[in-house]
């Protein structure tokens, strides 16, 4: 049946006749650690919302009933991609979740090491203007608009999808975005406050952040993604040496993601309601960009299990 999901590219390609089923009469147990951003809410249904809801758990459940193998589930959230890409460089991560800047900084650093080496493997969410990113101003800022940051310091992370925002708007605007401008290198919280004190004249970061400052009355838009016209995503990507060896473990999560999509389509407000909660946001902030007519989108395709699947996509 068809539903509304995502899924650019769902995909696992390993070798040919693997099953769900190849584990049966097993008493092995395996051990998945998601890594996820749960304030970053274009990838909540990878996330913040998958892991309240127990989604995964209870298809990895299933599994166990039919096989007889053990799953672990084992949660760890960052506030960017960065960390979650040394984590997976480490194979101290299997799966993780993360924007377009930083899947490509992924995909880079992971392709040296085969153990390491990782494969896009869904979309989460996306916007095809580019308005999940935005840079913003104290509200009493002078600034109006984006050339007149020369000279100034902004906060952004570096490598985040954000910064990767903030240096194509600066190069179109005649600005170099290494002399120019100061970027201070933040984690977003601490570049929100860098904002408040003063630290910084500007902030360039991913959802949901400027919209939470706008939303506290400590901030206002300078300039929202959307004016460079150029699409922004986040997606997943597995450790390819990981989904080798469970490739059921990889079913059981993209079929997760697809529950966790189905449920933020048919209870948008109780979703936006779940993630406030699992993230710490305000729950009017997480609906103005998940809820209908938000900015992100998510790809539709069918409902499909990839038991059978097609082939990973290289970053």
């Amino acid at each position: 049946m068809k539903r509304t999901a995502l899924l650019a590219s769902m995909l696992i390609a390993l070798a040919t006749g693997c099953s769900l089923d190849s584990g049966s009469g097993s008493s092995q147990e395996v051990t998945v650690v998601i890594g996820y951003q749960s304030k970053t809410i274009n990838t909540v249904t990878a996330g913040t919302l998958l892991r309240a809801q127990g989604y995964l758990e209870k298809r990895l459940g299933d599994l166990t009933s039919r096989t007889g193998t053990k799953y672990t589930v084992q949660w760890q959230d960052y506030d960017t991609g960065a960390p979650i890409t040394a984590q997976m460089l480490a194979e101290k991560i299997d799966i993780g979740s993360m924007g377009d800047y930083p899947l490509l900084i992924n995909g880079s650093k992971t392709q040296a090491n085969e153990k390491a080496r990782t494969e896009l493997v869904s979309i989460t969410g996306y916007n095809a203007k580019g308005s999940l990113n935005m840079v913003v101003v104290p509200p009493n800022s002078a600034i109006t608009e984006l050339p007149e940051l020369k000279g100034k310091k902004v906060s952004a992370s570096v490598g985040s999808a954000g910064h990767g925002t903030l240096v194509r708007a600066l190069r179109n605007d005649g600005l170099d975005p290494t002399r120019d401008v100061e970027v201070l290198n933040q984690q977003p919280q601490v570049g929100a406050s860098a904002l408040e004190s003063g630290q910084v004249q500007a902030l360039s970061q991913f959802v949901a952040w400027p919209g939470l400052l706008v939303f506290q009355n400590k901030a206002k838009l300078l300039y929202d993604g959307a004016e460079l016209n150029v699409p922004t995503f986040h997606g997943v990507v597995v450790r390819r040496d990981y989904a080798t060896q469970h490739p059921e473990v990889l079913d059981a999560f993209l079929q997760a993601q697809l529950d966790a999509t189905d449920f933020i389509h048919e209870k948008s407000l109780e979703a936006a309601r779940i993630v406030a909660e699992g993230s710490g946001l305000p729950q009017e902030v997480v609906y103005l960009y998940n809820g209908p007519g938000g900015p992100r989108s998510t790809p539709p395709s069918s409902r499909r299990s990839s038991r059978h699947s097609q082939a990973m996509c290289p970053i």
